[in-house]
């Protein structure tokens, strides 16, 4: 009767702590430290992204390179785990978008971890490579 009890108990506290990920609410002003360098992403509604590192910000709403406008839009895959953030850069003139992948975690509703994905390795999160962003601003 007791294990009864006792499965009871766990089955009902981890279905209340269980979060949907496809929920998950990535939309706003994200903050992180990386060697020492603070920095900031931010996801707008729209489904566009700025990045300030220092006094260096990519993307944003009048944003440039070489003199022709450019955006930075966020495409986020939570049905892999880890889930998958890309960044697309389209610039006025070129055809061709670069990108920039990650891997995410999700750690509870105001933070989760991001790591650099490189081409050809594994899809998994090192210690000394990851990143915790926290929320400052939805």
């Amino acid at each position: 009767m007791k294990r009864i009890l006792l499965l009871l108990i766990c089955f009902t506290v981890l279905s209340f702590s269980y979060k949907n990920i496809e929920e998950y609410n990535f939309i706003g002003k994200w903050k992180g430290t990386d060697k020492g360098k603070t920095g900031y992403i931010i996801f707008e509604k729209d489904g566009t992204a700025s990045i300030k590192i220092g006094d260096n910000i990519l993307g944003g709403k009048d944003y440039y390179i070489n003199g022709k406008k450019a955006t930075i839009t966020y495409s986020i895959d939570t049905t892999t785990k880890p889930i998958n953030i890309d960044f697309i850069m389209h610039s006025e003139g070129y055809e061709e978008t670069e990108k920039l992948s990650f891997i995410a975690e999700i750690i509870d509703d105001n933070s989760f971890k991001i790591e650099t994905v490189k081409e050809n390795s594994p899809r998994n999160f090192s210690e000394n490579n990851s990143m915790l962003l926290a929320r400052v601003q939805k």
